[in-house]
């Protein structure tokens, strides 16, 4: 972490550990150097001077250190502590022999601390004030020592501060690459997460729809027994036989969903393949050299949903005017897609109001943009984030597992679909697909 610098904000806003423990490291050592001074300077034993070194810079220190973790003081303090560390220890010299006193040695140290606790340009200011207050001892003593023992110690400080900036730097940047990591795997982990608690929704929905697929395969049959009783004792009426007819198929639909469900299931539950024979990654809603025109399925579910909501106002704006695309979803698939988040802004709406289809074909990017927006009364950033849980809903009869489904199968065909609230009323749902080309979306 370097000194305060508007492109890092976790240093404006807190000081690690280092620079904690150098606040309080700087007034501490400048009273043990006041008592080492008292030793080795007789004119400081008859006097007070060194009481009003420590209570001055030192006692300045200790509020430094005290104040650290309010947040507009932080700034001042990195900058200030040392700046009045070294303004004690070269009191401490200026009485005893200038240049050549031994306490001159905690400005090197001084430098050394700035590498740990601050930046590199931390490290340049301490070094600059450091000269500064050597130049300000000499002149204090009228330049008694001469220039070349000012300009080699200066020069020491120079190559010091020189080296300290550079481990500084380096320690730095690598700090800042253990953050990022440490940021990336996070994202990570959260992601694999939420992952893996999908599978495990999903897994307990499969189970409950296999049970579900076994039962209404057992009442299919019951029913062709019923139908068998009933057939002899209807008259030969046309309307009794296209009843019979009607009734039949909708069986024969209903037994072909359970098959076709328990079909799927057994697929989705079967043994890993060998390495000679690979699996591929199971896909939901996937149908490999499908290219779906958006349009007609826009209108096909617009249509849909003005005969279930007439109430409803639909506008339909297309880019650029007259634009087709295709995508890789299989039609019923896009179909249903577009009815669940149209139906999702009806109800939004209670039923009735004005909603807005925008569609943006991207031929530079290769990129299909669907918006739906409603004028309900929005979303509130709790449900945003989990509005796409599944078994999440806020709805009172809702099942919580359509979005998340359209996402999946969004996000299995390489696009996104996202939810917010707009800014003046009402929510917008985003909805980006890749665009193939209209002979087909290829293997």
């Amino acid at each position: 972490m370097g000194w305060p610098d508007d492109r890092d904000r976790a240093t404006l806003a807190f000081m690690n550990q280092a620079s904690q423990r150098a606040l309080l490291v700087r007034p501490l050592a400048l009273g043990v150097g006041a008592l080492a001074a008292v030793g080795l300077s007789e004119a400081l034993r008859s006097g007070l001077l060194v009481a009003w070194n420590v209570a001055i810079f030192g006692g300045f220190g200790l509020v430094c250190w005290l104040v650290r973790d309010v947040r507009f003081a932080s700034r001042f303090v990195l900058l200030a502590s040392p700046v009045s560390s070294l303004l004690g220890w070269g009191t401490l010299a200026l009485f005893t022999r200038g240049l050549e006193s031994p306490f001159l040695a905690a400005f090197f140290l001084e430098v050394a601390l700035s590498a740990v606790a601050m930046g590199p340009r931390g490290v340049l200011w301490v070094t600059a004030n450091a000269i500064g207050v050597l130049g300000l001892i000499e002149l204090l003593f009228g330049f008694a020592d001469g220039w070349p023992l000012l300009l080699l110690e200066g020069g020491f400080l120079v190559a010091i501060g020189g080296i300290a900036a550079i481990v500084a730097a380096r320690r730095e940047s690598g700090e800042r690459a253990l953050r990022t990591q440490g940021d990336e795997l996070g994202a990570r982990l959260e992601t694999l997460q939420r992952q893996l608690e999908d599978e495990r929704v999903i897994a307990r929905v499969g189970e409950n729809v296999a049970r579900l697929a076994h039962g209404l395969k057992n009442a299919v049959h019951s029913l062709r027994g019923f139908v068998g009783l009933l057939e002899p004792q209807l008259d030969g009426s046309a309307g009794a036989r296209a009843a019979l007819v009607g009734l039949r198929t909708a069986i024969d639909e209903l037994e072909k969903l359970a098959r076709l469900t328990l079909a799927e299931r057994e697929a989705t539950s079967a043994p890993p393949a060998t390495a000679s024979a690979p699996a591929a990654r199971p896909s939901v809603g996937r149908a490999p050299g499908t290219a779906t025109p958006v349009l007609e399925s826009v209108e096909a579910a617009r249509c849909e949903i003005v005969r279930s909501a007439p109430a409803v106002e639909w506008m339909l704006e297309v880019r650029p005017v007259g634009a087709e695309g295709h995508v890789s979803l299989p039609a019923a698939t896009l179909l249903e897609l577009l009815i669940i988040l149209m139906r999702n802004a009806v109800e939004a709406m209670r039923g009735e109001g004005r909603g807005r289809l925008e569609v943006e074909i991207d031929e530079s990017l290769a990129r299909c943009r669907i918006a739906v927006l409603d004028e309900g009364e929005g979303l509130e950033s709790e449900a945003l984030s989990q509005v796409f849980q599944p078994g999440y809903t806020t709805k009172p009869k809702g099942s919580g597992f359509g979005l998340f489904l359209a996402r999946r199968i969004v996000e299995d065909h390489g696009g996104s679909l996202e939810l917010a609230s707009r800014a003046d009323k009402g929510a917008v749902a985003r909805l980006e697909l890749p665009l193939v080309s209209a002979e087909g979306a290829g293997d």
